[in-house]
């Protein structure tokens, strides 16, 4: 009877264990069913996400691709506009100092026959100017030409009276030679203003 009852006891525990391994396992089914259905929702969304932000990144490279593209574009149009202005500033330029040759040689032609002219007449000016200074020079002493010679021998003869003393320590031959020049002098300014 202990026996019986002890194997009752036993196969109802084993029956409830049995139905308590069902449940489990059943709500562990359903928990992992539940699981499984949010992690590939979750999965579905991530990829969609992922999918949608590779998409944006395939938008912006192209979008900078284009610009790229676009901004490539016009500087190699910049460039060649202005590679065609410095050409032509070149050409400008080559042919501005090819004309201006002409230009400053002629310059240097009539700068060097101006010199000439000038130097022409400075040459005549002065010239003219000493003729008229002699001129006037004559034409003011006219008449009066025995008075300066007279006072030129009186300033010769006041210099020889202020350096007596210093002709009387010279010797003679040398004293003869100073009154000789004197003389000369004086006969020199005679013929000029006689005439």
């Amino acid at each position: 009877m202990f026996e019986g009852e002890l194997k009752e006891k036993f196969t109802n525990l084993n029956n409830k264990l049995e139905e308590n391994f069902k449940t489990l396992n059943q709500e562990i089914e359903n928990n992992f069913k539940v699981i499984t259905q949010k992690l590939n929702e979750n999965v579905n969304a991530l990829e969609e996400k992922i999918g949608s932000l590779l998409g944006r990144i395939k938008s912006v490279e192209e979008d900078f691709s284009t610009k790229l593209k676009i901004f490539n574009e016009e500087f190699e149009t910049k460039e060649e506009v202005l590679r065609d202005i410095f050409k032509k500033f070149e050409t400008d330029n080559t042919e501005f100092k090819n004309n201006l040759k002409p230009v400053l040689e002629t310059l240097k032609s009539q700068q060097d026959l101006v010199k000439i002219t000038l130097d022409v007449q400075k040459k005549q000016i002065h010239e003219s100017a000493k003729e008229w200074i002699n001129d006037e020079i004559k034409l003011a002493c006219k008449n009066k030409e025995r008075e300066i010679l007279m006072n030129l021998w009186i300033d010769e003869l006041k210099e020889i009276i202020d350096n007596l003393d210093k002709l009387k320590e010279m010797h003679p031959k040398e004293l003869k030679l100073h009154i000789n020049e004197i003389s000369s002098v004086i006969g020199l300014f005679k013929q000029k203003f006689i005439k």
